[in-house]
């Protein structure tokens, strides 16, 4: 694991080449030019500045990374001038190196999801990343109407970019506290204190996008700004997101998605930020598809081989005649039992079972052959070879009111899924159903055998009841090590932070109801003592030492309005 110091040099470090790079952007003219630039000086720096794209692009950052457009297409758009460079790339390639030693180490970068300041200071010690959970931001956070809910990301796509910034500019607080601490005692004395890394690289959850592509590139460009390292998108279709461990999500086709991390991508170029990407797939749980039009969703989708009148039209029937809600429920209830669902495999399967061939394995196999992975079309003409015929087999009739197709979930999906995700994103998260050391090495071993060395993010959700899912206490205390064996790099309690709270709060309620202040003192403030907790001098925590050190030094010394004085009910700790 990396030391506390280790990880400050390398930050310290990446600044140092940071500014070097931007030095060679900066190198034809430090300032604004005064009058307009001729055709001709255009075109050179156009060229020069191609170029140097070219190669920030062909760096070792970027070996894993597909892009399907040009530097000369990202320079066009960025401007006049280079970009500026952002805070996060600081933290961004802190991230990138972190994944490497990572990788070296076969170890996780395990945190638990944090939803304030406070729980961002206590991981700093030991958590050597920081996540941001949309969940956590749409039920705790006051967003653009105040409003707070279940996730649904129907909150402003503001919001978690807003609390990238709000827990970066705290960790750049507590750090500017924490070094001149040390800075103000001598070097004998700064050794015994414990080095704490306040700057932790941010990893926030970036929903679905929160709406079309130029949406994702203005999330994109507020993340960057904000001072995340990375941040994930995953394939809902806005506007039906759920949680992840709710029913009736919808997904969108496989070719939409790759256009949102694409879109991600090309924004952060035009920033020239290492802000690192993470494509995350719900279709093993998905039952829905927004739209067939992508090829590589054909062998999931469900249809039926009974003609008729189709789901919606029966449902807008019943509710033209006035028909309740739950009668409309049982209306597609029925439907769907009466008319079973299937894919176009299995509707092949079912003909080939009927018919009188003799070889029927052989049949199977040569379908498979023409119509794996290939589209609805295709696969339809290979059955036409194999049966002598066309078989009838309908994905519209199932198809909701909404629109949506019926589709199989499940892992052979989702990793389809990922395996197209993977070239444009630099780490992958298949949101599961249940916690498993198997399926998430099978998973991973699927993934790695096509795109050798890439990392993996696991949801250690606090959904999953983890005491009910048949771990011994010892498989339970090494999961996140057997996991992280095969390329899971980051894993995160998604909302640790916010269950902690919940307990932690609800407990010294209780006992405070009965007990009053002695409660109070023997759960908090002797625990906090006790454990070494920072928060037990609360205001030095907040940084009223650290900026009465700043307003004594501009105003020569004077400390008789300091914060910090005699009259400090915080000396008798």
């Amino acid at each position: 694991m990396l030391s506390a110091v280790r990880s400050s040099s390398i930050l310290r470090l990446q600044l140092h080449r940071t500014t070097r790079s931007h030095s060679r952007s900066t190198s034809v003219s430090t300032q604004l030019p005064l009058r307009p630039p001729t055709a001709d000086e255009e075109s050179q720096e156009l060229e020069e500045r191609v170029r140097e794209l070219e190669a920030w692009f062909e760096t070792p950052r970027f070996a894993a990374i597909k892009r399907p457009y040009s530097a000369s297409s990202v320079v066009s758009k960025q401007g006049s001038h280079r970009p500026l460079p952002l805070p996060s790339e600081l933290v961004a390639s802190k991230l990138f190196n972190l994944l490497n030693d990572a990788a070296k180490d076969g170890r996780p970068l395990h945190t638990i999801g944090v939803i304030d300041p406070v729980q961002m200071t206590q991981q700093a010690e030991r958590q050597e990343v920081v996540y941001l959970s949309g969940w956590a931001c749409s039920s705790t956070l006051t967003t653009g109407s105040n409003e707070v809910g279940p996730d649904l990301a129907d909150y402003p796509y503001t919001t978690v970019p807003n609390q990238v910034q709000r827990i970066f500019r705290a960790q750049q607080l507590h750090d500017r506290k924490h070094y001149d601490e040390r800075m103000s005692v001598s070097p004998e004395q700064r050794a015994k204190l414990k080095y704490v890394d306040y700057l932790r690289p941010i990893i926030a959850d970036g929903d679905t996008g929160h709406g079309g592509l130029s949406t994702v590139m203005r999330l994109a460009k507020l993340f960057a700004e904000s001072g995340v390292a990375a941040f994930h998108l995953e394939d809902q279709l806005h506007g039906g997101k759920k949680c992840g461990h709710l029913g009736g999500k919808v997904i969108v086709p496989t070719n939409t998605h790759i256009s949102r991390l694409v879109a991600s991508r090309f924004q952060l170029d035009m920033l020239q930020s290492p802000v690192l990407t993470i494509a995350r797939t719900d279709a093993e749980s998905g039952r829905l598809l927004s739209s067939n039009v992508d090829p590589a969703d054909h062998e999931f989708i469900l249809g039926t081989t009974t003609s008729g009148k189709g789901v919606a039209e029966v449902v807008m029937d019943a509710e033209r005649r006035g028909a309740s809600g739950s009668q409309i429920d049982h209306l597609e209830t029925e439907w769907i039992s009466k008319n079973r669902l299937v894919t176009f495999d299995q509707a092949v399967q079912q003909e080939l079972e009927a018919s009188p061939t003799s070889d029927k394995s052989s049949a199977w196999k040569e379908y498979k052959a023409l119509a794996s992975g290939r589209s609805n079309a295709d696969a339809r003409h290979a059955a036409r070879k194999i049966l002598g015929k066309d078989i009838f087999w309908d994905w519209d009739l199932p198809r909701t009111k909404e629109g949506f197709y019926h589709t199989t979930g499940g892992s052979e999906s989702a990793m389809k899924r990922l395996l197209a995700f993977a070239p444009y994103a630099d780490l992958l998260w298949f949101e599961t159903n249940t916690p498993s050391v198997e399926a998430a090495t099978r998973v991973a071993r699927t993934i790695r055998a096509q795109y050798p060395g890439k990392q993996f993010v696991y949801n250690l959700s606090p959904s999953f009841n983890w005491a009910a899912h048949g771990f011994s206490d010892e498989k339970l205390k090494s999961f996140v090590w057997d996991v992280a064996k095969e390329g899971y790099a980051i894993q995160l309690v998604s909302l640790g932070g916010l269950h902690n709270n919940a307990a932690a709060t609800a407990e010294l309620s209780r006992t405070f109801h009965d007990h009053g202040m002695l409660a109070y003192v023997n759960s908090v403030q002797r625990k906090e003592k006790t454990i070494g907790c920072d928060v037990l001098t609360h205001q030095k925590w907040s940084g009223a030492s650290y900026i009465d050190r700043i307003l004594t030094t501009v105003s020569s010394g004077n400390s008789s309005t300091a914060t910090g004085g005699k009259d400090s009910t915080e000396h008798s700790f």
